[in-house]
């Protein structure tokens, strides 16, 4: 029976919270890039070397669709991201008609960008064009749905293990807020809800450029991240994985 208890334990505990990591080494100490920590990311820094940690764990978002928000900046960040978002009001509309709670209305703008934005060289906002592009749009259509978001740059690793700083290596992101659990990282096009360990947080983007960064002892599995590719991965029994 203690055998049981404990099987069934460690199985909850592993369903709630998965961790993946990724250490870096820097070339040189900048302050660019700081200990930063929000729902499902964790960066932490010591002179030269970077850890970074994912946490893969339910998104358990209650909140009901629309929800008000009584923080003043919170408020002021929707009413700025709204400004000059005309072309994207009727989609957003749409949006928030079809969505019944907080969380499904996030995921309802995530999977719209996934289906619809292309990135292309030449930039056409809303729907064509680089990584910032596709991030600006996320958020505009976000803040016109009520809910407040920002634009955050990684330093992207892939394949390469190894990369000097340039405008080429930084890749914007978005932040949301989700009620009674914090901010959480997306990448809208690609990984919705989180982002993988082999994306460095970056801070002042002008001071990294120049700078070498190794990646090294990471735990991001391919196979793990397809996964989490186009969907919001939830832990739980008696199912590990279940997939929405």
């Amino acid at each position: 029976m203690r055998i049981l208890f404990f099987l069934l334990f460690t199985l909850n505990t592993f369903s709630q919270t998965i961790a993946v990591k990724c250490s870096y080494t820097l070339s040189e100490n900048t302050s660019a890039i700081t200990n930063y920590s929000n729902a499902n990311y964790g960066e932490t820094v010591s002179g030269k070397k970077v850890k970074v940690e994912i946490k893969y764990k339910p998104l358990k978002i209650k909140a009901r669709y629309p929800f008000s928000f009584k923080d003043k900046k919170l408020i002021d960040l929707i009413e700025k991201n709204k400004k000059n978002s005309e072309e994207l009001l009727l989609f957003a509309e749409n949006i928030s008609e079809k969505s019944k709670g907080y969380y499904d209305c996030v995921d309802n703008v995530l999977k719209f960008m996934s289906k619809n934005f292309k990135y292309t060289e030449r930039i056409n906002p809303p729907f064509r064009g680089d990584c910032n592009t596709a991030a600006k749009t996320t958020v505009k259509l976000l803040a016109l749905c009520g809910i407040p978001a920002r634009i955050r740059y990684v330093i992207k690793f892939e394949q390469k293990e190894s990369v000097i700083i340039s405008g080429r290596s930084l890749h914007a992101i978005v932040e949301i807020y989700y009620p009674g659990f914090g901010w959480a990282f997306s990448d809208p096009v690609k990984y919705r809800h989180f982002v993988p360990a082999s994306y460095l947080l970056v801070d002042k983007q002008s001071q990294l450029l120049g700078i070498r960064v190794e990646k090294k002892n990471c735990l991001t599995k391919k196979a793990f991240i397809d996964i989490l590719k186009g969907k919001t991965i939830v832990y739980k029994l008696p199912n590990l994985l279940r997939f929405y």
